[in-house]
């Protein structure tokens, strides 16, 4: 994948290698989605959370379903999506 990067992206990608924290533009750019990311959890509501955790605690004990039989599910359901 090819990115283009503004002036002052590319500046802030090596002024960030020359502090020497980073190895490589990659890794800056996923230590910044992964902080992303991270944030996004943050923001979520306990009742939120608390569906997460159970959902993968599902996932994990193999009582989840499959992806497709999910998504008709949520389909029958909400007919907008």
């Amino acid at each position: 994948m090819n990115i283009t990067l503004s002036p002052q992206t590319q500046k802030l990608l090596e002024e960030r290698m020359k502090e020497g924290d980073y190895a490589s533009p990659d890794e800056i750019i996923r230590v910044a989605l992964e902080t992303l990311e991270g944030e996004a959890i943050e923001d979520l509501d306990r009742q939120t959370l608390a569906a997460i955790e159970r959902a993968e605690a599902q996932a994990e004990r193999g009582a989840g379903m499959p992806i497709d039989q999910a998504l008709a599910e949520l389909r029958r359901k909400h007919p907008g999506l």
